[in-house]
């Protein structure tokens, strides 16, 4: 199996690097290509970037960029990884292949805990304790997306450019298409959470980012085919328990 793992960074350099020294700790970074892409960075590059865009076109529009150049190999997986995360353990990508494998999963993303005393707002990404969960949709923090699905989205649209709202659309042509979506209990990873934000390394407030993000995603769609089935979506992660 053929992986492409990317990340993007934005003046954030060395928690990207440090998310390709822990990706390297595992046998399977070998046989895996790694995208790191500098999206509009004004501070000097992560040493392992691979490509770089000239300015912010934030997390939906740096996705498509990396969806788009994953279309045109012969990859059968994405792991597109926010590059504020830790891992516990050394083997933490081939037992997410593993575990994406055994599952049949189309989509796959461990469970997930930030470091902060905010949770993530979406219920189905904690830890449960229960093993590999079947769910609807997950949080966009660290999917791993297989071919199939990503060759029926082709591209996430361009109202979601600030990034909130791929994991719903994902998760809506995942219904659509009846494949699996998995999450992790036995793989769980920590969040340090917005740190782009937190260090004041964008050029945008955190409630003007998020209020863009949010009147975006809710605009498109409402006025999309999967009006109704996104705020089931909402709910579900709003509402789920086991």
């Amino acid at each position: 199996m053929s992986i492409l793992v990317a990340t993007l960074n934005h003046n954030l350099p060395d928690l990207t690097d440090n998310l390709v020294t822990q990706l390297k700790r595992d046998h399977l970074f070998d046989f895996c290509e790694l995208m790191v892409v500098d999206n509009g960075s004004k501070e000097p590059l992560a040493q392992g970037t691979t490509h770089r865009l000239e300015k912010n076109i934030f997390f939906g529009g740096g996705f498509n960029v990396v969806l788009d150049y994953f279309l045109s190999t012969d990859h059968d997986y994405l792991y597109f990884l926010n590059n504020d995360l830790i891992f516990h353990g050394p083997s933490f990508l081939s037992t997410s292949l593993a575990e994406a494998k055994s599952s049949d999963a189309a989509v796959y993303s461990p469970s997930v805990i930030n470091a902060s005393v905010e949770q993530c707002h979406w219920k189905q990404m904690w830890n449960w304790g229960k093993g590999l969960r079947e769910v609807r949709w997950v949080d966009f923090q660290c999917p791993l997306l297989r071919r199939d699905i990503l060759s029926e989205i082709k591209m996430f649209p361009q109202e979601l450019i600030y990034g909130w709202g791929l994991d719903f659309y994902a998760g809506c042509v995942g219904e659509r298409m009846n494949v699996k979506t998995v999450v992790s209990d036995t793989n769980t990873i920590c969040h340090l959470n917005s740190q782009t934000f937190k260090q004041n390394k964008i050029d945008i407030g955190i409630d003007e980012y998020c209020r863009n993000a949010e009147t975006n995603m809710n605009s498109y769609f409402l006025n999309s085919e999967f009006n109704s089935l996104y705020f089931d979506m909402r709910h579900y992660g709003e509402t789920y328990t086991l």
